[in-house]
């Protein structure tokens, strides 16, 4: 609350300056950034505040100047709380760096970098196999499981993604942790490999009994993690067994034999064949495990299990012995992964999104989605005609196709741009302010709100309400545009030469009571529209986008397949949101159509309209505006992806890898 009011007083101060997006001063025009709403895409414009706006009789009084910073103040509150909340956790982060997850490991350094600055990347399958025969799967998976039970940084931090998916239901939560679990034992593998490879493919050939000649990582560095490990955990109840069964997971040419059997105490001597033993102990592996074992990644190996000394192969082994196997498996974005008892090694490290996304960051954003909304909408402005006329002209048109034949052929090829000036303006704004709003409320919600389980088991609830949260501020400034572009479209011979301005006048001026009020007399309906739209459309598109990936997850590995998806997503979403809001924005048209419609609400403007035409009055040009809108949307999704990319804010952009570092002794 305390930083609401610091913010909103700062914005009455001084309105043009706390936000990115603000035009300049001189022009004495405001821009607020807005949320998302994608209706229609329903405006949200740029709000001029020019004295040429309203009657000039009135720019004098103190009653004028109050209402424009008023509405300078309310429009712009969005951009100061995304300036001033990224201000505030950039500071925050910055002054304690060592309470992000994973970077206090006791083994080693944990740290989140960019990916193209990771120097342990695995690039080629070949690569991937040769590593994994240095570091195999289940020695990585194991130490994961290690690490989750005896370190204190990744056993908080494990804990902590736990309580996230605990609203789940089983097997999501399941799922998810698998998923979490693998991405990170592949950090760990990487951190390993560079470790004991000195990552300067640290190897020596070594002459074996029989004379074959093998490429081997060198002992010493294996003996020298052995150490490492004993040091930092050798004092904890069962570690050392742990550690014991852990190096018995290496192949014998990578074994420290020596080292083993000076540091571990009572080694246990293994006479039997290898071969011999895992025959016998497979049969009953099935009951030496606990149920659920290799789901539930933070259990280790029952006490009956240790490592013991083969003296026939001259290396350690577990004992029972167990069949520790390595499956390719798929992973959900399509990549190989590997599958052991122990859990799924991913092909891919841990990933996060990047935290503390500062200013510059909504402002690309905006950019984006400025840039996207002005040219989908300046293409498809003779439908939007069409679809105004068919709404305010009812019964004059038998379809799209015919409304704009008859009006090219009535008043002009022209008369299919009225409205363009109101139309550009307005969507250039809406774009600037729709999407990083949307963006900012839902990481607000997520992140400072909710708890970080209500969040993850709502997620959809919280894209929707981030959604219409940020199309009720969006209102504010998108109201008189809309109104303006209305009247351009709906009487043409009366408003054509006036422009946009002249038309805002005018509208100000026509209710001497209501006076600039006469601006917001749609607010209500276009609010209604502005939330039902703009929540369904985002959420639609997400959720699509995420099930065509899943289908195909071959579509994220070029750029225009990807780019495919947000087209044919953005369709959809745009497609049903209409239906969804269709009632809402029928009413928004008949309620601006009145000139002196006052402060007619929703409901009364729904009740008219029922009354008069009857129920089927409220779908009027549903056809028109799904097809409008599914283009329009499509587009924008498509554009806002593409100046994404082109500005480095896409996902992959924003994502951190986790880099596990050994510290060398």
């Amino acid at each position: 609350m305390k930083r609401t009011k610091a913010v909103a007083t700062l914005l009455l101060c001084h309105p043009l300056h706390t936000t990115p997006f603000a035009p300049n001063p001189h022009t004495k025009r405001t821009a607020r950034v807005h949320h998302h709403n994608h209706d229609d895409d329903d405006d949200e414009r740029w709000h001029l505040h020019d004295d040429t706006i309203l009657p000039q009789q009135d720019a004098s009084s103190s009653s004028y100047t109050t209402r424009r910073s008023f509405l300078a103040a309310a429009t712009l509150l969005p951009l100061a709380l995304i300036t001033t909340t990224s201000s505030c956790s950039a500071a925050a982060a910055s002054t304690d760096k060592n309470t992000e997850p994973l970077s206090q490991l006791h083994l080693g350094q944990g740290q989140w970098i960019n990916p193209h600055d990771s120097s342990s990347s695995t690039s080629t399958t070949t690569a991937r196999s040769m590593e994994t025969s240095i570091v195999p799967a289940t020695f990585a998976t194991y130490l994961a499981r290690f690490l989750i039970r005896y370190d204190d940084d990744v056993s908080s931090w494990w804990k902590n993604l736990v309580g996230t998916y605990s609203l789940l239901t089983s097997r999501e939560m399941r799922r998810r942790e698998g998923r979490v679990f693998a991405t990170f034992a592949e950090s760990i593998r990487r951190g390993v490999h560079s470790f004991v490879c000195r990552n300067d493919g640290g190897r020596q050939t070594i002459m074996m009994e029989g004379g074959g000649v093998m490429m081997v990582v060198e002992r010493e560095r294996y003996a020298l993690l052995l150490d490492m490990l004993l040091e930092k955990y050798g004092e904890r109840e069962g570690a050392v067994r742990h550690i014991g069964l852990l190096f018995a997971m290496l192949p014998p040419n990578y074994q420290p034999v020596e080292a083993l059997r000076v540091r571990l105490e009572n080694v246990t001597v293994v006479d039997a064949p290898k071969n011999a033993a895992l025959v016998e102990s497979s049969r009953l592996q099935k009951n030496s495990l606990p149920p659920n074992f290799t789901d539930d990644v933070s259990s280790l190996l029952p006490k009956r299990y240790c490592s013991g000394y083969n003296t026939t192969t001259k290396s350690f082994q577990i004992t029972p012995a167990l069949q520790l196997y390595e499956i390719g498996i798929n992973e959900e974005s399509g990549t190989t992964a590997i599958s052991t008892i122990f859990g799924p090694l991913s092909s891919q490290p841990l990933t996060r999104t990047r935290p503390n996304l500062g200013k510059e960051y909504y402002t690309l954003l905006g950019i984006s989605g400025g840039v996207g909304c002005a040219v989908t909408h300046a293409l498809v402005i003779p439908l939007d005609v069409v679809k105004t006329r068919m709404q305010t002209n009812p019964g004059e048109y038998d379809g799209v196709f015919d409304g704009a034949r008859t009006i090219s052929q009535e008043e002009g090829i022209t008369a299919l741009l009225l409205g363009t000036q109101a139309t550009l303006v307005g969507y250039l704004w809406y774009g600037i302010s729709v999407y990083p709003s949307y963006a900012f409320f839902k990481m607000v919600l997520a992140d400072h709100i909710l708890s970080p389980a209500f969040a993850v088991a709502h997620a959809n609830d919280v894209a929707l309400v981030a959604g219409a949260v940020a199309s009720i501020v969006a209102s504010l400034g998108l109201t008189p545009i809309e109104a303006a572009r209305i009247r351009a479209v709906a009487e043409p011979e009366v408003y054509r030469e006036m422009g946009l301005l002249g038309t805002l006048a005018v509208i100000g001026r026509e209710d001497e009571e209501l006076g600039w009020k006469n601006l917001y007399a749609g607010l209500p309906s276009l609010m209604t529209r502005q939330v039902i739209f703009g929540s369904v459309k985002f959420v639609a598109f997400e959720r699509a986008s995420e099930a065509i990936f899943a289908a195909w997850p071959g579509l994220r590995d070029a750029t225009y397949t990807a780019l495919g998806v947000s087209l044919v997503a953005g369709g959809f979403a745009g497609a049903l949101s209409s239906v969804v809001s269709q009632p809402a924005d029928s009413v928004l048209t008949y309620v601006t159509k009145q000139s002196a419609g006052g402060n007619l609400g929703v409901l009364d403007g729904a009740k008219m309209m029922v009354q008069r035409d009857g129920v089927g009055s409220l779908f009027r040009g549903l056809g028109s505006r799904c097809v409008w809108a599914g283009c329009i949307i499509a587009g924008q999704f498509l554009l806002y992806d593409v100046f994404r990319g082109l500005f480095g804010i896409t996902g992959d952009d924003l994502n951190q890898v986790f880099e596990f570092v050994l510290l060398q002794r």
